[in-house]
């Protein structure tokens, strides 16, 4: 039994060396040795044997643990030497490694900061030029307020848009917004001829149906459209302040601006167009263009309106034959007065003074037509004044005869579009006579 303790202990402290500390070494040969001094009082035959033995265990138990109790710290101590070591050289490594990526950054930084302030200076300069810009802007602005303001109380004529471009250059003609004296805005032709002179397209005289029932009906807004209903003392269109019709369609239906009746204008032109012309070809497709140029419109108040309404009423039995309306001569910027004849009945030229215009012209029965274009009834005959229905636009309304009322009278007396006797030819009756005020 003592003996197998013996070797068990012996055999623990020889197979678990690094487990065992010295003091618990010294702890455990002093109780073996208790045990053992029991163990041979109670045994006396194996006391001096095993004794002697056990004596030689212990002892060589003792300088095994003494041994590695001794050896074992040295190693902990190398491992740790040896850990200090490379831990330390790690260190520096990662230590040389992160003063070399801080000087990178340092050095990015120091760029970015760099760029920043030449940005934030690029920037304070364009701060600076858009607050001259600016500035700039404010005072165009302004400006452009108080042009405005004197443009929204002045009337704004084809004129003021010539004079308003630069002197270098003509403005095409075309059509433009106006404004009438009244604030009206309106859109109309203009025309702007080379020799720079402005004129305003005020109004369109065009007949949509002739023969015997097409007399002062639907669409002859220049004479009457209430036929034979028709008040005799109302005013017409060329007396009133009434508008109609649209100027991109004013080759192929009446048409009457504000400029007709608010413009302060010196002279009239008329073109005569071909009807259903596309407005942007209006000047290219007129044949014929004639214009005064004594400034006639000045005398009676500035435009036709005023003349009208003033000075040469238009209405049945306002004046006697031959109290007709003034006449003015024209010069012709296309065509001529024996060109414009050659369009007109037989009979009719022989009575016509060419190169005029007349305004009014009244017949022996006391009817009055409003505007002759082209020519004048100057002679003082009878037959010459009855010659007003078959050449002049826009009769009064409810005519004595009433194959005289409409927007061209009794044009087709021989036939429509004969061109023979009274009657106009087929270029005539299919024009458009467009009315301009410079």
């Amino acid at each position: 039994m003592a003996s197998y303790i013996y070797v068990t202990v012996a055999i623990m402290f020889v197979i678990s060396p690094f487990q065992v500390h010295s003091l618990a070494i010294d702890q455990m040969i002093q109780n073996v040795t208790s045990e053992s001094n029991n163990v041979t009082s109670s045994g006396t035959n194996m006391t001096s044997s095993w004794g002697n033995m056990t004596s030689s265990m212990i002892n060589e138990t003792e300088k095994n643990c003494t041994i590695i109790v001794q050896e074992r710290p040295k190693a902990v101590e190398v491992k740790l030497t040896e850990l200090a070591n490379k831990t330390e050289e790690n260190f520096i490594n990662v230590q040389e490694g992160l003063a070399d990526v801080l000087d990178q950054v340092l050095t990015n930084f120091t760029e970015s900061v760099n760029r920043v302030y030449a940005d934030n200076n690029h920037l304070l300069e364009r701060l600076n030029d858009l607050e001259a810009n600016f500035n700039e802007v404010k005072a165009e602005k302004v400006a452009t307020e108080q042009t405005l303001q004197d443009i929204y109380t002045e009337e704004l004529s084809c004129e003021y848009i010539r004079d308003n471009v630069s002197a270098s250059m003509t403005p095409k003609s075309g059509l433009y917004w106006l404004r009438d004296k009244y604030g009206r805005r309106y859109v109309t032709y203009c025309d702007f001829d080379a020799e720079g002179r402005s004129w305003t397209l005020v109004a369109s005289v065009h007949e949509n149906k002739m023969g015997i029932d097409g007399r002062c009906n639907a669409g002859d807004k220049w004479s009457s459209e209430l036929g034979k209903d028709a008040d005799p003392n109302a005013d017409t269109a060329w007396s009133d302040l009434s508008t109609f019709g649209d100027v991109t369609t004013a080759t192929s239906g009446d048409y009457k601006s504000p400029g007709y009746f608010s413009a302060n204008a010196k002279n009239v032109m008329i073109w005569h167009v071909k009807e259903h012309t596309p407005v942007d070809e209006l000047k290219e497709k007129a044949y014929l263009r004639y214009r005064t140029t004594n400034n006639i419109l000045q005398t009676y108040g500035g435009n036709m309106y005023t003349l009208y309404k003033d000075h040469y009423t238009h209405k049945p039995g306002a004046a006697n034959y031959p109290n007709h309306g003034p006449s003015a001569p024209v010069t012709y910027d296309k065509g001529s007065w024996a060109e414009h004849s050659y369009h007109l009945g037989t009979h009719v030229k022989t009575y016509v003074t060419g190169a005029h215009i007349q305004f009014r012209a009244v017949t022996l029965s006391k009817d009055s037509f409003a505007l002759c274009p082209g020519g004048a009834i100057t002679k003082s005959t009878a037959a010459a004044h009855d010659n007003a229905p078959y050449f002049c636009l826009g009769s009064n309304p409810k005519t004595k005869d009433s194959r005289y009322c409409g927007d061209f009278g009794w044009w087709d007396r021989d036939g429509y579009g004969k061109g023979i006797g009274y009657s106009a030819d087929q270029t005539l009756v299919k024009t458009a006579f467009l009315i301009f005020y410079d």
